[in-house]
């Protein structure tokens, strides 16, 4: 019962909360609005990307993954262009009923954690099929936070730190959550490189890092 009453609270919440992160982007705020929307990034983490999503108003946002957290990219970026690509099929379903407003896409990763070094040394492997609507144009924003890369079962990020590698426009942000993994620091070092690295924000729930990408050419 507390589950379902927690869920139509966000639900209904989601919107007004983003609203309101949007006139007013404190950390206090933005503290409160993350418990009650049961987002995983942390306080600090979700700051720093409404910083970047304010200072490009308007912009052309990519987000790897779907969560709680869905609703308030969109609507902070109300005007601009922002996609969610997600590879789990229940999840996809249940969140895009939820909220009938986001722009997003199911995909297939077709990997496996367990086969990133294979992936590292072949990196032509990494490239994949992407809806006709993201083809061949800069993205001003990425966030990688998806899809799963928990265990060697699961499709690992290695494609989606690749794919916004090659995605992300000239003096576009990348973020990167949880880059304490192996995998995911591995691949950011790989292909978003140290030089462009800006700030890495810890947490017990994962490292958030963000790159701010120069030298890109479309």
């Amino acid at each position: 019962m507390k589950t379902l009453v927690k869920r139509t609270l966000r639900r209904f919440l989601a919107i007004p909360s983003a609203k309101l992160i949007k006139l007013w982007p404190s950390l206090r705020l933005i503290s409160v609005i993350r418990k009650i929307s049961g987002i995983q990034l942390s306080a600090e983490q979700l700051h720093v990307i409404v910083r970047a999503l304010k200072d490009k108003a308007r912009c052309r946002l990519l987000v790897f993954g779907l969560g709680n957290d869905s609703v308030l990219w969109s609507v902070l970026n109300r005007g601009g262009v922002t996609v969610f690509l997600e590879d789990n099929e229940p999840w996809f379903r249940e969140v895009t009923r939820r909220s009938s407003c986001l722009t997003a896409f199911l995909v297939n990763y077709a990997t496996q954690r367990g086969d990133w070094k294979m992936f590292l040394d072949s990196p032509a492997l990494l490239e994949m099929a992407l809806p006709p609507e993201m083809q061949n144009q800069g993205w001003d924003i990425i966030l990688v936070d998806g899809p799963r890369g928990d265990g060697d079962q699961f499709p690992g990020r290695m494609r989606s730190i690749y794919l916004a590698s090659k995605l992300v426009s000239n003096a576009g942000e990348v973020f990167v959550h949880d880059c304490e993994r192996e995998v995911e620091g591995v691949y950011c070092q790989a292909f978003l490189g140290s030089q462009n690295l800006r700030a890495e924000i810890k947490d017990r729930f994962g490292h958030l890092r963000h790159y701010h990408m120069t030298g890109r050419c479309h």
